[in-house]
């Protein structure tokens, strides 16, 4: 694979610094003498050798080393040593995700990229003159203009598009005809698939619709696929070649053709209504959970169609079921007061290898991006995060308790924060300690039900929802490691979602007036108050 290896297995050992010693004899006895007075400096090793032993270190290991003199500042920032780190941080596949997203941006887009953020020309130059392709691109690039954005206090916020209403209620339209026209005018979710070149809206008139972008910026209607009733949530695989709708029932997978049109590849149903639906991170398998009492597992087939793999049954619904980033684990939330773990063998069979438990329904269970780590939520209150032993048993690492049932639970890209969306409308963010441990770094509050959290893709930002509010919120970690509140987009209804595009340079929001938002988040000059 192209990008930084994280194998550090293959890596040249680390050099050892030891003291000159001197051997003689005495005696007829051989003797050893460490002078003591002649010492090896970690500070004057090679820089190849530094290098080398920064592929080891983490990033709050090789920011300290920043600070301990001139030339071992110097040799990381020759290195890139801190972006290294932070990418190896992510697992292999979010790795090929933002690589994906650099490469797919010539120099003019990597320009304006930056400029959102930074005005210093000889600075833009440096970055963009760099060949796209080459090993330590990605990772400098994007850890480059993370760091940009952390330095923020406040965001200013730019609409680029705006996809507007379905249906109008005009002077003319009665009272009692309203409620039939809001509900077909709804817009349950949007998202842009990775590529950034499509958008897909799930809508109250039972189809969920693609847009494509011209070269104009100009978004057009180019494929509507329907269903039996109201869509409720769509999403794009990682490669953006396929996607998956949800409504009621029934899920749709959906291919991108070669005249850039959506065309179906397979209905999946079930006996009651489908409450998620995920890709695995290779784009060939899709997991739908259901109030059945059912997961079910499709898959895509060496001759390009779809099939089902496997069902795995449990006794009560299921609110969730996501895939772990190797694809061979799937964790399940259940109504039954328990999260599962289901492991495929390596004759390629399922098989139950672990339930957690709760006192009350569990709404989320997500692993780790490194699939060593799985953090459930529930009705009961807690948050319990489970951590992989090195004999494959797991054990329960973290409790959290709070004082409402937590609606959604999961881990940043990087794997070093949680964020919690509980029931009475606060948003907590946990971070990891040292030996594994985990505390909570910030609370944010609203006056209404947290419905979501969602991380960028560099883990720095995130982006929350709550019910009947009209606003969804960016909140930020700064460069020394503090969160806070950067800017809020505002739609004149409730909004029905928020998440960010594959680059982390956008927000696209949803109401349930109809209306789509494309939002640009670049840095505020003014410095102003959180933007209302």
């Amino acid at each position: 694979m192209h990008g930084i290896n994280n194998d550090s297995a293959i890596e040249p050992p680390l050099p050892q610094v030891q003291a000159l010693s001197l051997t003689g004899n005495h005696a007829g006895k051989s003797i050893t003498v460490t002078d003591k007075e002649e010492k090896s400096s970690f500070q004057d090793l090679t820089s190849d050798t530094l290098s080398l032993i920064f592929r080891h270190l983490k990033l709050r290991d090789i920011r300290s080393l920043q600070k301990v003199c001139t030339r071992l500042r110097d040799v990381i920032k020759e290195d890139n040593a801190l972006a290294k780190a932070w990418y190896r941080q992510f697992s292999s596949a979010h790795q090929n995700q933002l690589r994906m997203t650099i490469n797919r941006k010539d120099k003019n887009q990597l320009r304006a990229w930056f400029e959102s953020f930074s005005n210093d020309q000889a600075f833009l130059e440096s970055l963009t003159d760099r060949q796209p392709t080459s090993v330590y691109s990605p990772a400098l690039l994007f850890f480059t203009r993370a760091e940009l954005m952390s330095q923020c206090k406040t965001f200013e916020l730019v609409t680029k598009a705006t996809i507007d209403k379905i249906c109008e209620v005009n002077s003319a339209t009665s009272i009692d005809d309203t409620d039939p026209i809001r509900n077909l005018n709804k817009v349950h979710s949007a998202a842009l698939s990775a590529d950034g070149r499509y958008l897909i809206t799930t809508n109250g008139d039972h189809t969920a619709k693609i847009y494509r972008q011209k070269v104009d910026g100009i978004w057009e209607r180019t494929t509507s696929i329907p269903h039996g009733s109201s869509v409720r949530s769509a999403i794009f695989s990682p490669d953006s070649h396929h996607l998956v709708t949800v409504s009621n029932h029934r899920a749709k997978i959906c291919g991108l053709g070669c005249n850039e049109l959506w065309k179906l590849n397979i209905n999946i149903l079930h006996h009651h209504q489908i409450s998620s639906a995920t890709f695995s991170t290779d784009s060939r398998h899709v997991v739908t959970a259901s109030f059945d009492n059912t997961v079910k597992i499709h898959s895509q087939k060496d001759d390009g169609s779809w099939g089902l793999t496997v069902t795995f049954y449990h006794h009560y619904s299921v609110y969730s079921a996501t895939f772990s980033s190797d694809g061979r684990h799937v964790v399940t939330a259940c109504g039954n007061k328990t999260a599962r773990i289901y492991s495929q063998r390596d004759d390629r069979l399922w098989e139950e290898k672990e339930v957690f438990p709760h006192e009350g329904a569990v709404m989320s269970a997500a692993f780790s991006p490194a699939g060593n780590c799985v953090v459930t939520g529930s009705l009961d209150g807690t948050v319990k995060i489970y951590k992989k032993k090195s004999d494959g048993s797991w054990e329960k690492n973290t409790i959290s308790q709070h004082s409402k049932g937590v609606n959604s639970a999961t881990f940043s890209p990087d794997g070093r924060h949680v964020v919690t969306a509980i029931f009475d409308g606060t948003v907590k963010i946990y971070g990891r300690k040292a030996k594994g441990l985990w505390e909570e770094k910030a609370s944010f509050a609203n006056n209404f039900l947290a419905m979501s959290a969602t991380f960028s893709p560099d883990g720095r930002h995130l982006v929350t929802t709550t019910l009947h509010c009209k606003t969804a919120k960016i909140i930020g970690q700064q460069d020394y490691g503090t969160w806070l509140e950067k800017a809020n987009i505002v739609h004149d209804a409730a909004i029905s979602s928020a998440t960010f595009s594959a680059d982390g340079s956008q927000v696209i929001t949803s109401s349930v007036d109809g209306v789509v938002k494309i939002t640009e988040l670049r840095r505020n000059h003014l410095l102003s108050a959180v933007t209302e």
